[in-house]
């Protein structure tokens, strides 16, 4: 597994990344795989415009870096969190682990929303 930060930018002119090109992730909550379709959807939409191709990339990266970058660091919080309580007896950690999988579960569901 690779932790990396987010990028500040993906494309160049008429060549640009998706999936974990553009957004390596931990593989929490299958968002790895998921924001890779879509990425995939939404380039495609862009794409579809018929408008100039490298309006549409920078488009496509307006509409999905933003989500994808929050998703890292959801991510990110929500590991280093879980790591954090790993070695507490299990009737000790269970609120604790509900509210990280809460504060999580609200992160990726308004990011995608907006997306």
């Amino acid at each position: 597994m690779a932790d990396r930060d987010p990028l500040p930018h993906w494309g160049e002119g008429r060549v640009t990344p998706l999936g974990d090109a553009a957004h390596l992730m931990y593989p929490i909550g299958a968002n790895g795989a998921s924001q890779a379709v879509v990425d995939g959807l939404t380039l495609a939409a862009e794409l579809t415009r018929g408008e100039d191709v490298v309006a549409a990339l920078e488009r496509y990266e307006a509409a999905r870096r933003p989500a994808t970058t929050a998703i890292i660091l959801a991510n990110r919080n929500m590991g280093g969190a879980e790591c954090a309580i790993a070695g507490r007896a299990e009737h000790d950690k269970a609120t604790e682990l509900a509210t990280i999988t809460h504060r999580y579960r609200m992160a990726v569901e308004q990011r995608q929303s907006l997306a």
